[in-house]
């Protein structure tokens, strides 16, 4: 019988443990502490000699008893209380007495306006305010009355071009961009302006140009760059290459460090460059190399380097 005792209290030791565990609390942990302990004097009580463990303990055994029975009346007090009417505690709660020394019962207060008439229940919570849909792509603005679209005549929808370079183009895309199409870009950026202005008027600015059919392509070799391996060997490079294969030679071949050094093997000053990442400074090397016409300086040193 007495090992049935010992099963039993385990038992409940372990139910307060598990329930402490998958969702601690502070009234539960009380439980815990309280009914481990009684467990354990209790242990101690029934193992040794009862009559002499009390007198060791003296004074103390009644502390401990008082202890435990404050965690238990404290832990069925933080169990029942979710389940008794809301309105219990509110109708007993005091305020501190005023100077005369009467004491105002906490319901005095001010309550609060009812949002509905009596007798219509409890009120509804409010609705959520609609989400504000989420603003159309501003179009691109016409060109001039009678001007005839050069990317109709191409094939191309401008309007959908205009939305696909919008949707998916960072700041640095659009440079790019520019530099793929031999846009100039003091034509095309302005102060303040806004990415949507700049594709537009890169847009316009190709299409004045008779480049509408590169647009799209361009587009596209920017989105997916062609991988190192289907770039053109160097002794197949010119001048009449495209502007973008180059540029993506460079960056599939070449590392910074590699770029400073080509920079200093042509004579060009490193930090008059334009700053910061790795596709800033080619941008900044072809377009110095373009302006002075030295792009076959560049090729025969890239032939050279492919054949050491």
């Amino acid at each position: 019988m007495q090992i049935v005792f010992v099963v039993l209290k385990l038992l409940v030791v372990l139910l307060f443990l598990v329930r402490f565990l998958r969702r601690p609390s502070v009234v539960w942990g009380i439980g815990l502490l309280t009914v481990t302990t009684a467990v354990l004097l209790d242990t101690l009580l029934g193992t040794f000699d009862r009559d002499a463990l009390l007198a060791e303990l003296g004074f103390f055994f009644y502390v401990i008893a008082g202890a435990l029975l404050a965690g238990a009346a404290a832990w069925v007090w933080g169990v029942l209380r979710p389940l008794l009417p809301a309105s219990t505690g509110d109708a007993v709660a005091w305020q501190e007495s005023d100077s005369r020394g009467v004491a105002t019962p906490a319901a005095h207060q001010a309550p609060l306006p009812n949002p509905l008439p009596q007798g219509e229940g409890t009120a509804a919570p409010a609705p959520l305010p609609p989400r504000p849909p989420a603003p159309a792509p501003t179009p691109p603005p016409p060109r001039p009355p009678g001007h005839e679209d050069g990317y109709a005549t191409a094939g191309y929808d401008r309007q959908m071009l205009y939305e696909e370079i919008r949707r998916r183009f960072s700041r640095d895309d659009l440079q790019d961009l520019m530099f793929d199409l031999d846009v100039n870009e003091l034509d095309v950026v302005v102060p303040s302006q806004t990415n949507d202005e700049m594709i537009v008027r890169i847009m316009d600015a190709a299409e004045d140009n008779g480049q509408t059919g590169a647009v799209a392509l361009a587009v596209e070799r920017i989105l997916t760059p062609p991988p190192p391996e289907y770039l053109p060997r160097p002794e197949k490079l010119s001048v009449e290459s495209p502007r973008t294969v180059i540029r993506h030679y460079l960056l599939a071949h070449y590392t910074v460090e590699q770029l400073q050094v080509m920079a200093a093997r042509l004579g060009i000053d490193w930090e008059q460059l334009d700053a910061g990442t790795k596709k800033d400074k080619v941008r900044g090397l072809l377009n110095y190399l373009y302006r002075r016409n030295r792009v076959e300086t560049l090729l025969d040193l890239l032939r050279e380097e492919s054949q050491a």
